[in-house]
């Protein structure tokens, strides 16, 4: 039996192992580092300048493949739409609420590495972090 909590206190959160984000997204890393960037806030990367420790710059770059990926998608799998239907439906699918929805389903911010002082705001269940979480 584990011992009671003192009155207030909350036991702190299991962050989810590397291992176990892969099994969520179904894909492996070969470079565990960079799974490891793709999940660190600004407010827990090491160095002078946070945004190069952060997964800031990759979620730029996150942002152009999904929707070159999604744009890809939407050309082949329907012939018939013209560039306007795509371009809309595009917009829907990339847009950052759908992304903070992925990231929400496959439980991406008990994973993000934060900082001490934002780990007391619950930073990964914003909806802006959520959504660069899964560019």
């Amino acid at each position: 039996m584990t011992p009671p909590m003192a009155p207030g206190r909350h036991p702190k959160p299991i962050r989810p192992t590397l291992d176990d984000v892969e099994s969520r997204l179904g894909y492996v890393f070969a470079d565990k580092a960079l799974l490891t960037r793709a999940l660190t806030h600004s407010s827990a990367a090491q160095g002078g300048d946070h945004r190069q420790g952060s997964y800031q710059r990759l979620e730029f770059l996150g942002d152009r493949v999904l929707g070159l990926a999604v744009a890809e998608m939407l050309f082949s799998l329907d012939d018939k739409s013209d560039e306007g239907a795509m371009s809309r439906r595009l917009s829907e699918l990339v847009r950052a609420e759908t992304c903070a929805q992925v990231a929400s389903s496959l439980d991406l911010g008990a994973a993000v590495r934060v900082g001490s002082s934002e780990a007391k705001t619950g930073v990964g269940k914003r909806a802006g972090v959520l959504a660069d979480l899964c560019e």
